[in-house]
């Protein structure tokens, strides 16, 4: 395997979020070196393994908060990858960071070792409702990064999520002005997901919090689009926008299926037709490192399902001809009539608005996107 695109998973949160399933900082602060060595070595092990030219075009620095690693750290840390990996045409190194973890010290480091990208998760300005999902950041703390950040970096990211308890189409749309109006080149909008036994599933579970009904979800983001357009952010994903010149080409590696290796507690690799996951227990990781992972082998099934999810989630679509080719008796082994099936089903889907058809490719209309999963079931015979 010879990736070109590289994943650094940092598990570590500050403080827990309410709604996600990282590990907390500061109770296992002890096992950071220990975290730290073990990921080093996993990289080291890799290139040993597979002796082909590594030439990176991109990493990815992201996972719970790596602005959280102790700067020698991640400085040895890209020392290892330097010894192990090529350079010379990486056109993009991003970090993820939060709001109040970092300083000008943090900026001018990660700037120094190639960084140009910073992804700074902001979610939503308002105190109250992050202090209520266990984020400690504030307001404040966005309105100071974002003061610095453009002294170090052209190119910065920003992080909001749509669907967090007591969200007003006020509030929201306050946090998009004032998003807009600094000198940001993309913004990621998420919609609230809820992990099985995080403290805010049970809160939902016991009807102690409520969230944003599904109608008001869909009618905030389809006015954020028209919104982002009119700010010179061009949608080419569900959930990504960017200004001309600022797609995410990481990130467009995942959506177009292109081999990537990822290093550290949980992360997943792909090389074409297999997807490796490491273990997601961290004294597991720290004593077996990246042998213990778990092995998906990809079926002609897997691969069509895949191109079709990934492929309708960018504004760019899937090629017609080549859909009805996986699915064809020939590659999928599915008989003639559910090839026939499928061209019916995207007749009908382009009657409701679902989905449109232009230079022999289908994709997501604006109405298609909210219901990107139904159309997806409705899509596939």
């Amino acid at each position: 395997m010879n990736p070109q695109h590289l994943y650094i998973h940092y598990p570590f949160c500050k403080k827990k979020c309410s709604y996600c399933d990282f590990i907390s900082f500061p109770k296992h602060e002890a096992f950071v070196n220990k975290y730290h060595e073990a990921l080093s070595n996993e990289i080291k092990t890799f290139a040993q393994n597979n002796k082909n030219p590594h030439d990176i075009k991109t990493i990815f620095f992201g996972g719970g908060t790596p602005s959280l690693y102790p700067l020698e750290l991640f400085k040895n840390l890209f020392k290892t990858i330097h010894k192990n990996f090529s350079l010379k045409n990486l056109v993009e190194a991003t970090i993820e960071v939060n709001p109040g973890d970092i300083t000008e010290k943090h900026l001018a480091t990660y700037k120094s070792l190639g960084i140009n990208r910073l992804s700074i998760g902001v979610q939503v300005l308002d105190d109250k409702i992050l202090r209520s999902v266990n984020r400690e950041q504030t307001n404040q703390d966005v309105i100071q990064l974002l003061e610095i950040a453009p002294k170090y970096f052209n190119n910065i990211s920003v992080d909001l999520m749509l669907g967090l308890p007591k969200t007003t189409t006020e509030l929201w749309f306050k946090t998009l002005d004032y998003v807009a109006s600094q000198p940001i080149t993309h913004i990621s909008i998420y919609f609230l997901t809820i992990y099985e036994k995080t403290p805010l599933y049970f809160k939902i579970e016991n009807k102690t919090i409520s969230l944003p009904e599904e109608s008001w979800l869909i009618e905030t983001y389809n006015q954020t689009i028209d919104y982002l357009k009119q700010k010179d952010f061009l949608q080419y994903e569900i959930s990504n926008f960017a200004k001309p010149g600022f797609l995410s080409l990481h990130n467009k590696a995942y959506w177009d299926r292109k081999p990537y290796q990822g290093f550290g507690l949980s992360a997943a690799s792909f090389d074409g037709r297999k997807r490796l996951v490491n273990s997601n227990n961290l004294i597991e990781y720290l004593n077996c490192g990246h042998r213990a992972k778990t092995v998906e082998i990809l079926t002609p099934q897997n691969i069509a399902l895949e191109e079709l999810m990934l492929g309708l989630r960018q504004k760019q679509g899937v090629g017609l001809r080549r859909m009805i080719y996986l699915l064809s008796e020939e590659q999928f082994r599915m008989p003639k009539q559910s090839v026939l099936l499928f061209e019916e089903n995207v007749a009908q889907l382009k009657k409701e608005n679902l989905i449109e058809e232009k230079n022999g490719r289908i994709s997501l209309t604006t109405r298609g996107r909210v219901l990107e999963n139904e159309v997806i079931v409705r899509l596939l015979p």
